[in-house]
């Protein structure tokens, strides 16, 4: 990882497990955070055996884990101990950020809320994720993806009408959750930087961060009392010249959303008269006939020639493959020294002058712990 990116000389200590706290912590290493990883003994982070094959997860490093945890130490404590939960805060007096996932009220119960962060680190910056928030009626339930997608509306919209509703093909709300983390914290140390030695407490609810992304339905919902849903592959601009298509050889998504792009479409199919057509039924029929008569990536390469957004779908270990990835600084070799092998991982999602320029090895559960506890506390620069 960059030795001088922004986030250089800040200390998180991450509470964290699964997949959107992991996340968030993950990508702040890569800015430069030092991030100290605790886990629970015998480590029931499933993520840690999850992916990849069987000698990844019986060594506790499975995709899911190498996915977002580069360049961070381990540390295990066991919070129910006195002892141990002590070495906790005497870590916490290093740290400039605690970051914890929770269910509500249980940290408290463990002696490690805020408050008992904010007496040992007056200027503590203390992150909470979790399901629904620390108030209301459902603040006390457990969350998972698959249960925030159910209940946020993004299931009811997902699928065809036939189907019925369906889950996003990842764990959409975990990422979406851990991105809304990640801006939370950056402005919170830009806070610190401007009002220096106050503590800042940090809620994200993963059901505010999902439908908080589907503000535009809720709002034509609220204004027309029309509902959304179970569209299919049904374009989000509503005209007919977009959607996905079956080809004579694979799949193919187009974008033809404004009069202008709909009209370079016709041409380049060979129907521009199709152009001035106003049946949305009859315009999704002629376009689905036209498409069968070549395959997916000759209708890209046609259609893209004619500046119409468009792109035959593809795998991730196609897209993985495709020459426009091989430069990427999104992806970077990961070496995994345990396994003796290197795989490719995500990094950053953007490219900066300070970005990274490899992947730090992900830590084996509590490799890190007898070098941390020997030297705490050792105070970290505000």
């Amino acid at each position: 990882m960059s030795s001088d990116g922004p986030l250089t000389g800040v200390r998180i200590v991450d509470l964290t497990h699964v997949l959107a706290g992991p996340y968030a912590t993950g990508q702040l290493a890569l800015m430069g955070a030092e991030v100290i990883r605790v886990e629970r003994p015998n480590s029931d982070d499933f993520v840690r055996r999850h992916g990849g094959t069987q000698a990844m997860k019986d060594a506790g490093l499975g995709a899911s884990f190498l996915s977002q945890n580069s360049g961070k130490r381990s540390i295990v404590l066991d919070l129910k101990d006195p002892d141990q939960r002590a070495q906790l805060l005497e870590l916490a007096k290093t740290a400039n950020v605690m970051v914890e996932n929770f269910r509500p009220g249980i940290v408290e119960k463990l002696g490690v809320g805020f408050d008992d962060i904010r007496g040992v680190r007056p200027d503590i910056i203390y992150a909470s994720l979790n399901g629904y928030g620390a108030d209301g009626p459902l603040s006390d339930r457990p969350a998972y993806d698959h249960i925030l997608q159910g209940i946020s509306g993004l299931m009811a919209m997902t699928g065809e009408p036939g189907s019925g509703p369906m889950r996003v093909g990842l764990p959409i709300v975990d990422y979406v959750a851990g991105q809304a983390l990640v801006a939370a914290l950056l402005a919170a140390l830009l806070q610190k930087a401007r009002k220096p030695g106050e503590a800042q407490r940090l809620s994200v609810s993963m059901l505010d961060a999902m439908t908080t992304f589907m503000g535009a339905y809720a709002i034509h919902h609220e204004t027309t009392g029309q509902l959304r849903g179970l569209e299919g592959n049904r374009a989000f601009a509503d005209t007919p010249f977009s959607g996905r298509f079956d080809t004579a050889e694979g799949s193919l998504v187009i974008t033809a959303n404004t009069p202008a792009q709909a009209t370079r479409l016709c041409v380049a199919i060979g129907r521009p008269e199709l152009a001035d057509h106003t049946d949305s039924i009859r315009i999704a029929d002629t376009l689905t006939q036209v498409f069968l008569t070549d395959d997916a990536q000759t209708w890209e390469d046609r259609l893209s020639a004619a500046n119409v957004p468009a792109a035959k779908v593809r795998t991730l270990a196609e897209a993985l493959d495709h020459p426009q990835m091989k430069t990427s600084r999104a992806w970077l070799p990961l070496e995994v020294p345990q396994l003796g092998m290197t795989v490719r991982a995500p990094a950053l999602p953007f490219s900066a002058p300070w970005g990274p320029d490899r992947l730090d090895p992900v830590p084996t559960l509590g490799q890190h712990t007898a070098d941390i506890v020997a030297n705490s506390p050792e105070k970290v620069t505000p």
